[in-house]
């Protein structure tokens, strides 16, 4: 099992879009299911942007607060599912809706931790569950960054601009600085770069000091069926975001697995020759090219 960390910061870098693309196309081999988790602590979008308001019964994460209080987290956890899997397929792609509203974030001060350590322990779960979590502009801060601190990869979703990549430099020197102050090896941070603006890709990498992991076109049209739902048409999933979106998500799939691997394995067997760790050594040299 994987868990991997999506946050941003201002300047609207569509954190939610590209991890909600991420579930769609997420590989699940050998009966695998994945779940979106919306925790930005200031309100999830799916329910009302992409599913359209179409959910029948009030589910979503403000159940959880109460239910951890009672000792029941993992329980309510499973009841507050909604199945986003294709038609006729098995209820394999999952999404665990957000806050209502903000207010909410104050009542869920404890439950972050104990969320995250949730996420963490589904790996024992058959069959195998991969976690994809969205904290959006602010989650990666406050109590939620507990989320982002054990997950196994954190992107940092950044469009290329230059108002985007200055609003992205306090909060990646903010979490580099949480992972390492948490024993966290700070490596496992990359940037999502999304395909607007004037800078190339390996210039917001050498800005921000960070490998890029993956990048996303600025495709308006389907990105606005992410956030705002609506009929992609039977050619949805050949768009050029959602073919990007499929290549994000196979890289991202393995360099967590090799993470994974590399954090399990004796010290003596360990080898900076993953992918992970290329990447990361390129982000430092300012070599990640598009």
């Amino acid at each position: 099992m994987t868990v991997i960390a999506f946050c941003g910061a201002s300047g609207g870098p569509g954190v939610t879009a590209t991890a909600l693309s991420a579930l769609l196309t997420w590989p699940l081999p050998n009966g695998r299911r994945v779940v979106l988790a919306e925790c930005d602590p200031d309100g999830g979008s799916v329910a009302a942007g992409y599913l359209e308001s179409r959910v029948f019964g009030d589910r979503g994460l403000h159940h959880l607060q109460i239910a951890d209080r009672r000792g029941h987290l993992e329980e309510v956890f499973w009841q507050q599912l909604l199945n986003l899997s294709e038609p006729e397929a098995d209820a394999n792609r999952l999404l665990l809706p957000g806050l209502i509203s903000p207010a909410q974030a104050v009542g869920l001060h404890q439950t972050w931790p104990r969320l995250s350590q949730l996420f963490s322990d589904l790996e024992q779960r058959e069959p195998g569950y991969d976690l994809l979590v969205d904290l959006g502009r602010s989650g990666a801060a406050g109590a939620a960054s507990a989320l982002a601190r054990s997950a196994d990869l954190t992107l940092v979703v950044v469009r290329g601009t230059l108002r985007a990549a200055h609003a992205a430099k306090p909060r990646v020197d903010a979490l580099r600085a949480a992972l390492q102050m948490h024993g966290r090896d700070s490596s496992r941070i990359g940037l999502v770069v999304i395909g607007e603006g004037q800078f190339r890709p390996r210039d917001i990498a050498e800005e921000l000091q960070l490998p890029v992991f993956a990048e996303l076109p600025f495709d308006e049209k389907t990105a606005r069926v992410l956030t705002h739902g609506g009929d992609g048409g039977r050619g949805f999933a050949n768009t050029p975001l959602m073919r990007k979106a499929a290549e994000m998500s196979r890289t991202l799939q393995a360099l967590a697995v090799q993470e994974q691997l590399r954090l399990h394995a004796p010290a003596e067997q360990q080898r900076p020759t993953t992918l992970l760790r290329r990447l990361t050594t390129k982000g430092a040299t300012h070599d990640t090219a598009r």
